[in-house]
């Protein structure tokens, strides 16, 4: 994953990197002038030294649905 896909970021609804359950869910509660945004993150460590800090790590991304005002609507993630 390049640098650039771990930034904060506002996406199109309709953009193809949108999973499908995530697009529906949003389109479900979004109002006009409201934001989804794109934030990556790192998972928790896996492995068998994963109580220690560490271990293979992935990145999870977390879809927000952020409003006109800036108040955030819903968080939405993919497990």
């Amino acid at each position: 994953m390049a640098d650039a896909d771990f930034d904060d970021r506002p996406v199109d609804v309709h953009s193809p990197e949108v999973p499908e359950g995530i697009r529906q869910a949003v389109l479900a509660r979004m109002r006009p002038g409201d934001v989804l945004w794109r934030c990556p993150s790192k998972s928790a460590p896996r492995g068998p030294l994963a109580a220690f800090g560490f271990g293979r790590r992935g990145v999870v991304i977390e879809w927000w649905l952020v409003a006109a005002d800036g108040d955030l609507v819903e968080a939405y993630w993919e497990e």
